[in-house]
């Protein structure tokens, strides 16, 4: 027979995740989940915009919220590209280059637990096929790359047949590294440094108390 006072929860599917802003001149490293909503500066919104749901769903920088547990099952990673230029509606290079020689490291703690190319966790989601820009005046410029991997939940950089699990007192975070700084042309509307949102999901169960 169950104790009386063992703690009932809920398991439910839903990732944690993060997003972060590739400004337009390049960077060599960006750091997830260490920044929870109502801080830092949003992918999306204007400058001095806190992170909201549309950056990331955690409450405590690094680790779960008190009584939260997490069974991590894989891993995606998703750029939100602009596609073409203004000015003619010009293709761009951008989704072949984003991830030029970048690498993805998870860690819990100090623990690496994940280390691959980037290029090896495909975002499992967002638009799919090809682009043709075509303006006033302007041939058409051709098609282009518009999505990281094959778009579908179940095409992820899964850790295997069990779980990992993730609990309350575990400080994780996911690092994307590259080796040289790749300028960027895509643009965030109304943000406050142009660039491309890259969001990192953790995929897996979210294990919480019931309310």
């Amino acid at each position: 027979m169950a104790s009386e006072n063992a703690q009932v929860v809920d398991v439910i599917v839903q990732p944690l995740y993060d997003t972060l802003n590739i400004v337009a001149a390049g960077t060599l490293q960006l750091n997830y989940f260490a920044t929870p909503l109502g801080q830092g500066q949003s992918a999306f919104g204007a400058a001095g915009t806190a992170k909201g749901i549309a950056d990331t769903n955690m409450q405590l920088a690094g680790q779960l919220s008190a009584g939260y547990n997490f069974d991590l099952l894989g891993f995606r990673v998703q750029p939100q590209f602009n596609y073409g230029v203004i000015a003619g509606l010009l293709n761009t290079n951008d989704p072949t280059t984003w991830s030029f020689g970048g690498v993805f490291t998870f860690s819990i703690a100090s623990k690496i637990y994940c280390q691959v190319p980037i290029d090896t966790i495909p975002a499992g989601c967002g638009p799919v096929g090809t682009q043709v820009g075509i303006a006033t005046g302007v041939a058409n410029t051709g098609g282009s790359v518009i999505s990281h991997g094959v778009a579908h939940i179940s095409n992820s950089f899964t850790i295997g047949k069990k779980p990992l699990r993730l609990s309350q007192s575990q400080v994780f975070n996911v690092l994307l590294t590259w080796p040289i700084v790749v300028t960027n042309t895509s643009v965030t509307p109304t943000a406050a440094a142009d660039g491309i949102p890259v969001r990192v999901y953790l995929d897996g169960f979210l294990i919480r108390p019931v309310q």
